[in-house]
């Protein structure tokens, strides 16, 4: 009886065991899936905060979704970019980096390290997180021209004329590629190479207004300013507001004394949409100049107070609104000016500005 005994506890327990086995695995599996469901419920709010712009809200969300799958790297790609969103670039990436360990084939994940690489000026780091996106993604033209980028910045111009043409290889009706490798061929004085890839582009194009506007700069560098003119006039008629065209052909115009309309072409490119914050500045810097070459003051005191709008911290702006306020004197907006100048080119480290700054400082009656 007494082996009986322990022989029925022995089965007792192992049946106990064998139901507990049983029954744990599928509450592993539903942990698992119900953490799943939470992690999509998340990341479904993440993106529609994302939607309304509410960056932080929507990185608050991806950080559930990645606390409840934290092996999954397309959550931590979503992150980094959230990251970036808010040039919280230490924070993009270490999420970017761990999701790229994560999947050795995310491509996206690299693109947006490349990105933030870039924007902390580590161009080696970008530059093998682009590369890395090539091997990926063999048809990533936007890749290829960052490669290419970053190589121009290194000035190690042979390498990047040899990516813009594999560029051209995998995307024959690409013209930012035409565009960078004419860059390129241009600033290493292989000129007429750099009029061969303009043209070939303008054929593949003929509309593209940016294509017309590199080879009438080429004219116009060649002294060949009636064909310059006439390739500038051509992309505004495609292109009324285009920036770059607009700007040449004020320039001309202010050359020939012509400044009411120097001042209209200007205007008209500010109001093009999305233009890049350093060309804005270019454009308005340009309508001062030639307000002051008229002896308009206040009309320049207006296009650097457009210029300062967009750009607050710009050292060279305050310095010459400053001097302008100065004047007309108008000495309390002028010092409040030129101390803003003296603080910003003090942060640049920039001894020349600073030292202007001070000296028209000194000069405040």
């Amino acid at each position: 009886m007494r082996l009986f005994r322990s022989l029925t506890r022995l089965t007792n327990l192992v049946l106990v065991m064998t139901i507990a086995g049983l029954i744990t695995l599928p509450i592993s599996e539903s942990v698992y899936a119900q953490a799943k469901k939470d992690a999509t419920e998340w990341i479904k709010k993440g993106r529609q905060l994302w939607q309304k712009n509410d960056i932080s809200g929507a990185i608050a969300a991806y950080q559930e979704a990645a606390n409840l799958e934290p092996k999954n790297s397309r959550i931590l790609t979503s992150l980094g970019f959230l990251f970036t969103k808010q040039n919280n670039y230490s924070g993009a990436i270490t999420a970017l980096d761990k999701a790229t360990k994560l999947d050795a084939n995310n491509a996206k994940a690299f693109n947006a390290l490349g990105f933030v690489y870039v924007r902390i000026k580590d161009y080696p780091s970008a530059l093998t997180a682009y590369r890395r996106v090539i091997t990926l993604d063999r048809k990533n033209i936007d890749a290829y021209n960052s490669v290419g980028f970053l190589l121009t910045e290194q000035k190690q111009y042979t390498e990047a004329v040899k990516i813009y043409r594999q560029a051209i290889a995998v995307a024959p009706k690409e013209t930012k590629s035409y565009l960078n490798l004419g860059y390129i061929l241009k600033i290493t004085g292989d000129v007429k190479g750099a009029f061969e890839i303009y043209n070939q582009a303008d054929k593949i194009a003929p509309f593209d207004a940016d294509v017309l506007v590199a080879i009438g700069d080429l004219f116009a560098e060649q002294n060949q300013y009636e064909k310059a003119i006439a390739k500038y006039k051509r992309a505004i008629e495609i292109n009324p507001r285009h920036p770059q065209a607009n700007l040449a052909i004020a320039k001309v115009l202010q050359s020939e004394g012509n400044y009411a309309e120097a001042l209209s072409s200007l205007r008209r490119a500010t109001g093009a949409r999305n233009i890049p914050t350093n060309f804005l500045i270019e454009l308005q810097r340009e309508i001062a100049n030639i307000y002051i070459q008229q002896g308009s003051l206040s009309g320049a005191i207006v296009a650097y107070r457009q210029i300062l709008e967009a750009e607050p911290e710009d050292a060279p702006t305050y310095l010459a609104l400053g001097k302008l306020l100065a004047t007309q004197q108008r000495a309390l907006e002028a010092r409040k000016m030129l101390e803003n100048a003296e603080r910003f080119f003090n942060q640049q480290g920039n001894v020349d500005g600073l030292a202007q700054a001070r000296k028209a400082m000194a000069e405040l009656k």
